[in-house]
């Protein structure tokens, strides 16, 4: 084994190297061997270093070499030179398709390890990073999904009677509310992943685990956003408290009022369904959404948000 590699920075080069690494408009393989610098000058072996950006032993060697010698300039690649593309838009277009197909969440570093082992094209974490939001794939949240289970028939019908209750709503003749439960607990499942912008990765829910606070939220957009909390699960008896105040509003309201909503069991319970009549009496009306289309519902985008936070 030859002797180690090893570079030391004062105090003034390493202040220079993490701005350069906080700087917006510098490539980012330059920050990369930024990065390499200082790992090394905090005692982090060549080998270490190439694990951690998944380059070649001699890359590494190459760039701390060039910094001893040319100190920060070495960090650029020389006028009229640079490093030749190693992947082409076929790849790109495979990982794509990897996104939208495969039922997981990827980071940066895992979509860099599957383009190497499927495609043989190596990149760095930060470089594929770069290269993907340029093509409109970011780093965002991602959510649980039952899409499969639709029926397409009754969701298109669905979905005609409440464009319908939404043009009555802005003409000023009904009061549109939209109602979700949700509940916190202490966990919850990966919700972050790489995905294209103006859409959102989908997983099949899971089994949540620990002790949860409920809460029933109504929202009706720009005017009011109405709610309860209890631990433990919703009961009918809360569903019922809230709808009754709903029903007295809208009959001081003197107009009707829809509440959009999915099918949960408080929803349709037997004790609910004894209250429908006497809330019709007074102005409330129940919307129900078609199984497994919760994301027809617009309130359930806020939920999430709060229940992240």
């Amino acid at each position: 084994m030859g002797m180690r590699l090893r570079v030391f920075l004062t105090a003034e080069e390493e202040r220079t190297l993490r701005e350069l690494r906080r700087a917006t408009t510098v490539p980012q393989r330059v920050k990369d061997r930024a990065d390499v610098v200082r790992m090394n000058a905090r005692g982090d072996y060549v080998e270490t270093i190439a694990a951690y950006f998944k380059w070649h032993v001699e890359t590494v060697r190459k760039t701390l070499k060039r910094w001893q010698t040319a100190g920060l300039g070495g960090l650029w690649e020389a006028p009229g030179r640079g490093q030749s593309r190693t992947w082409q838009e076929t790849d790109m277009a495979y990982l794509e398709q990897v996104l939208r197909t495969d039922e997981r969440t990827y980071t940066a570093a895992q979509l860099a390890e599957k383009l190497y082992e499927d495609r043989q094209i190596r990149l760095s974490p930060g470089h594929l990073r770069e290269v993907l939001e340029k093509k409109g794939v970011i780093w965002k949240r991602t959510r649980q999904s039952h899409r499969r289970r639709q029926d397409p028939a009754q969701r298109g019908t669905k979905q005609a009677d409440l464009d319908m209750l939404e043009m009555a709503a802005a003409a000023g003749d009904i009061d549109l509310f939209y109602l979700d439960e949700f509940g916190c607990c202490q966990w919850s499942s990966v919700s972050y992943s790489y995905y294209f912008r103006g859409e959102q990765q989908r997983q099949e829910q899971t089994r949540k685990r620990g002790r949860r606070l409920s809460i029933l939220g109504l929202w009706q957009p720009f005017v009011t956003f109405i709610y309860g909390l209890v631990f433990g699960s919703m009961k009918s008896a809360n569903y019922i408290a809230m709808m009754d105040g709903q029903a007295e509003a809208a009959q001081q309201a003197g107009r009707p009022r829809v509440i959009v909503q999915d099918n949960g069991s408080i929803h349709k319970s037997k004790v609910t369904q004894q209250k429908w009549r006497a809330w019709e009496a007074l102005g409330l009306y129940l919307f129900f959404l078609p199984a497994y289309c919760s994301e027809m519902n617009p309130i359930e985008g806020g939920m999430a948000t709060s229940q992240a936070r």
